[in-house]
């Protein structure tokens, strides 16, 4: 058993039943003036605290930490050769230094490849990409593997680098790492950098080293160094976006406000006061650039039903109800239905956010809302999504109840869109029977379309995103510059596999706008006419019809 307690920036406080471990303390945000912080006042004298401190850099070392002995009778450093250095003064009894001293008995110091070992823990050194150590820890009694990376990462400034610079940073990187991922292949625990002040590819150190390290749980840090309190939030949601970097990797656990804390015995987040609003509404903001758009030069119907299920992920990690928080290996969320309305969408080279929260939540199924807006909150356009869970060896609903959700969740905010409306059956012209009044008749000759490799997901059915292709693309390119999709409709019945052929049934629906055209959908097995999706979308005549470049 284990909790991790996250403080600020790169310092975590790990405890067991047997001892505490805190990293890289550089200061308290819930009480910037102690010196003894309350995380340490307040740690139980009966076990020993271990103050580990990866560099001297201020933004990972202070001095303040030596004061600790204070208040609790059993502690023990393990500091970098440069912190050595750094306050030598404080370690030599000897010295005329007339200030605070430390018995340098209770200090431990390694350099790079050096290992310190008790009855309790081993602690070995790596390297860094740029000063100091990296840690690698065993706790003995839970044979529990501790990875904690200092400044160890992938440094690399793509924005502002020569393509020279970079090869050189990367190599550095992977150098420092192999003897790291050779002597721990696995780590139960790893604490890594994810700073977004990087700009470009500020997360491919963690793409790197979740690929060379079997993490099972992944904690991001370094990720508060910004300029104002909109930066910090924004780098804090770079942070926390896993699926740019991971998506099939562990476990990955946002803990990003003072005192949010992960435990291992109930799989669960316990976040501070601090964390109240963030918990109820997650936001994420992306640029777009121009590979990211359609034909049309705004943002495609893909990408943002990516992005929904991308910050729809995100969130629902972070309050402890995700995918990698799932009561066993055999279940995970899947989508039931999506409905998005747009008045506009955002245009090439711009910046844009998706805010989300849960709207309605029972045994059976989460409803979640989302708002897409400019920077400056303005919408764009609203979406709901019903989600559900899926027992990934029986392919059944497995239920909500046995995940941790609470009523707190809860977002009262209003979305202003419809929910969608029901779908009756379709059927082709030639397989009528005389009764119409159940069933819609679709165009004489329906499309087909057989699902291949890359139409795949994790759970190895056919991703949201296809479909949505799949659909987008029974419009012609003169369609789609006469008219922009308003609104879309999806209700997903029964899995797509792959080599499954489906037909795609479509007809026109009375519209009351005239410049509004309303088209539905079903997509079938060709092989057995059972129904796979249901749609409908409202295509809006534009204002101007887009030229042709």
């Amino acid at each position: 058993m284990f909790e991790l307690t996250y403080i600020h920036h790169d310092c975590f406080l790990l405890r067991t039943k047997e001892l505490g471990i805190v990293f890289d303390y550089w200061f308290d945000p819930t009480d910037t003036a102690a010196e003894i912080p309350p995380f340490v006042r307040n740690f139980p004298k009966e076990l020993p605290l271990y103050v580990l401190v990866s560099h001297f850099h201020k933004d990972h070392f202070n001095k303040a930490i030596f004061r600790w002995v204070e208040v609790h009778p059993d502690i023990r450093y393990v500091v970098s050769r440069d912190v050595a250095r750094q306050v030598r003064y404080m370690l030599n009894p000897q010295s005329t230094y007339a200030g605070n001293k430390i018995d340098p008995s209770i200090v431990t110091v390694l350099s790079k490849l050096e290992i310190y070992s008790d009855s309790l823990l081993t602690i070995q050194t790596f390297g860094s990409t740029d000063i100091g150590n990296s840690y690698a820890l065993t706790l003995k009694s839970q044979n529990l593997k501790v990875f904690h990376a200092g400044d160890l990462n992938c440094w690399t400034w793509r924005d502002e680098s020569t393509p020279e610079e970079i090869a050189a940073a990367e190599k550095a990187f992977r150098s420092e790492l192999r003897p790291i991922a050779d002597a721990f292949p696995e780590v139960d625990i790893a604490m890594f950098p994810v700073d977004s002040r990087i700009g470009t590819g500020y997360n491919e150190g963690a793409r790197i080293f979740t690929r060379m390290v079997n993490v099972k749980r992944f904690f991001p840090m370094h990720f508060t160094l910004a300029e104002t309190p909109e930066m910090l939030e924004q780098r804090r949601r770079d942070a926390v976006a896993f699926t740019e970097f991971a998506p099939d990797r562990g476990e990955f656990i946002g803990l990003t406000e003072p005192y949010d804390t992960y435990s291992d015995e109930d799989r669960a987040i316990t976040r501070s006061n601090t964390h109240k609003e963030e918990t109820l509404q997650y936001s994420q903001s992306w640029f777009l650039s121009a590979g990211d758009t359609n034909a049309e030069r705004e943002m495609s119907l893909t990408l943002l039903s990516s992005k929904l299920i991308d910050i729809a992920t995100a969130h629902a990690n972070s309050i402890g109800i995700g995918n990698p928080f799932m009561p066993n290996d055999h279940t995970g969320w899947v989508l039931s239905r999506l409905t998005v309305e747009m008045a506009e969408y955002p245009l090439v080279d711009s910046r844009f956010r998706i805010d989300t929260w849960v709207e309605r939540w029972n045994r059976h199924y989460s409803e979640r809302d989302f708002c897409i807006c400019d920077e400056a909150g303005n919408p764009y356009g609203y979406a709901r999504s019903i989600w559900m869970v899926l027992d990934t060896v029986t392919h059944a609903n497995a239920g909500l109840e046995s995940l941790p959700f609470q009523e707190e969740y809860l977002l009262p905010r209003e979305c202003p869109i419809a929910r969608p409306g029901k779908h009756r059956l379709m059927m082709l012209p030639s397989e009528l029977n005389g009764d119409e009044s159940r069933v819609v008749v679709a165009d004489p000759v329906p499309a087909t379309y057989t699902f291949a490799y890359s139409d795949l997901d994790a759970y190895r059915h056919v991703n949201t995103v296809r479909y949505v292709t799949l659909l987008i693309n029974q419009f012609s390119l003169e369609e789609h510059d006469d008219y922009r999709v308003e609104r879309m409709e999806l209700s997903f019945l029964c899995e797509g596999a792959y080599g499954m052929t489906v037909e795609i049934l479509r007809t026109a629906v009375d519209s009351a706008h005239a410049d509004v055209k309303i088209t539905d959908f079903m997509l079938r097995s060709k092989a057995d006419r059972h129904p796979i999706l249901y749609a409908r979308i409202f295509l809006r005549r534009r204002e101007a019809p887009i030229a042709s470049l």
